[in-house]
């Protein structure tokens, strides 16, 4: 009896000890909930973490777009070093952004325009020094060019629900500018192969890392806060200029809206109208009748009322603006003949030119351009019904902006390249029935074939096409109907 006293006893110490221990981990899980909930609110965007989006972006941007701006400083050209510095800037704007998504809610279309703004801002300035005067006359134009197709993907942001396949669709125009840098380069010209190789390249790694991070449109964070509390607290924490003042104060909240005011006048009974117009023919009865000397057009003794004419000044002021024309311009530069603002002029003659020499031809109206020899290279840019005739085209003859042109070729050239064009006329000759001709953007195309009787047969270029998925792969055929 006693031992089972004495087992029993031993048993209600263990239980006694174990409720102990059991109350101190209790306690301390207690005093720990607090910190765990501070942490995780933390986390849900109040810390100073970088997400892993924002870390990948920065490795792509490290991979690429600064030894791209290297490449660029080799080639020697200010234009094109400013224009990846533009790029390299927009693409911090577009990393504050991502960093702002990963700590915020996703606001309004407001807010969220708010936002994209500075980014906006960058582009355009990319895309004005390719369309700038000096931009189209540089002889980096290609290369000015490339990177202003391709920074529109930066817009992926605004994309949903398939963002990756937009930046494709600006890799595909800038690459129409690229590879004409490449066929120059290659084999010649490290740096510009470089330049395309790495612009190329990010364009592509950016597509994978939009369907890494942003599958379906920008990521946000929904247990964030503020989408512009961030973008403030982001900037803040920034280094800023020493220079810059600190912004005022903001004023004080606008008054709530007045209250509506109501007039003391009683409601108007409806069942009293209701029933005036239950009347039927009686409605009228209590209309006064309007006789022959109480309509206007028979009383004389009022003043008829005619309408004010126009000042001279007023009808000056809204005409509208003459286009200012600036002079034509024709001769040689250097190396390049120039032919702009030619209007109405049937007989603009270059006369044998050397194999060294490019022609550009702008901004021409209603004109012809005869050109006798061989020259290097041919660009007809933002002419409308413009002609060319020409002999030989060593490297390509280059149609962009157009409206409504016509180019002959008597000799031979091995590339025509037709871009954001409607209405071109290409009359080949028997000689140069190689030629190439690659289109992009462009309508209402034709190709002239020489026929044995010494006319032309024309031969339109398709412009629709039809995509399909082949082994898994996208395949595109022109297609017509019958």
């Amino acid at each position: 009896m006693e031992t089972a006293i004495s087992n029993l006893s031993n048993q209600l110490t263990t239980v006694l000890k174990r409720l102990e221990s059991l109350e101190g981990k209790l306690v301390a899980g207690a005093s720990a909930a607090p910190a765990s909930s501070s942490s995780s609110a933390a986390s849900s965007g109040g810390d100073d973490s970088v997400s892993p989006s924002v870390t990948a972006f920065d490795a792509l941007v490290d991979a690429h777009l600064r030894p791209l701006l290297a490449s660029s400083q080799k080639l020697g050209a200010a234009d094109v070093v400013k224009q990846v510095e533009l790029v390299l800037a927009a693409a911090q704007k577009q990393r504050e952004l991502l960093v702002v998504a990963s700590k915020s809610k996703k606001p309004d279309d407001s807010t969220f325009q708010k936002l994209l703004t500075p980014t906006s801002e960058l582009l355009g300035q990319i895309t004005a020094l390719k369309d700038s005067k000096e931009g189209r006359t540089s002889k980096h134009f290609n290369n000015l060019a490339t990177v202003a197709e391709g920074s529109g993907a930066f817009g992926w942001v605004c994309v949903a629900p398939t963002p990756g396949p937009h930046v494709a669709d600006m890799r595909g125009g800038s690459e129409f500018y690229s590879n004409k840098l490449l066929k120059e380069f290659r084999g010649n010209n490290q740096d510009q192969v470089d330049f395309v190789t790495h612009f190329n390249t990010f364009l592509k790694e950016l597509q994978a890392y939009i369907k890494t991070h942003h599958t379906t449109g920008l990521s946000w964070n929904p247990r964030g806060g503020d989408a512009l509390a961030a973008a403030s607290s982001s900037s803040s924490s920034a280094p800023a200029a020493p220079s810059a003042p600190a912004p005022p104060p903001a004023g004080p909240a606008p008054p709530p809206p007045a209250p509506a005011v109501s007039s003391g006048a009683p409601a108007p009974d409806m069942n009293n109208v209701f029933a005036a117009l239950n009347k039927g023919e009686g409605v009228t009865a209590g209309l006064k009748k309007v006789t022959n000397d109480m309509k206007a057009k028979n009383q004389t003794d009022k003043p008829v009322l005619t309408p004010k004419e126009k000042s001279a000044a007023a009808a000056a002021a809204k005409a509208p603006a003459a286009k200012t024309t600036r002079p034509p311009k024709f001769g040689l530069e250097g190396k390049k003949w120039v032919v702009e603002y030619q209007v109405g002029n049937k007989s603009v003659n270059i006369d044998e030119p050397e194999a060294g020499h490019t022609v550009y031809i702008y901004k021409c109206q209603d004109s012809v351009v005869h050109i006798k020899g061989k020259v290097n290279a041919i660009t007809l840019d933002d002419c409308s019904k413009t002609s060319v005739v020409f002999d030989t085209a060593i490297a390509v003859f280059e149609v962009v902006n157009c409206k409504s042109v016509e180019v002959q070729v008597t000799g031979a050239v091995p590339s025509v390249i037709v871009d954001k064009t409607t209405g071109f006329q290409l009359y080949l000759s028997k000689t140069s029935l190689h030629t190439e001709l690659t289109s992009s953007k462009s309508d209402a195309m034709n190709v002239l074939l020489p026929t044995a009787d010494g006319d032309f047969e024309e031969k339109p270029v398709p412009e629709q096409y039809k995509t399909v998925v082949r082994d898994g792969k996208l395949v595109t055929e022109t297609s017509s109907h019958v």
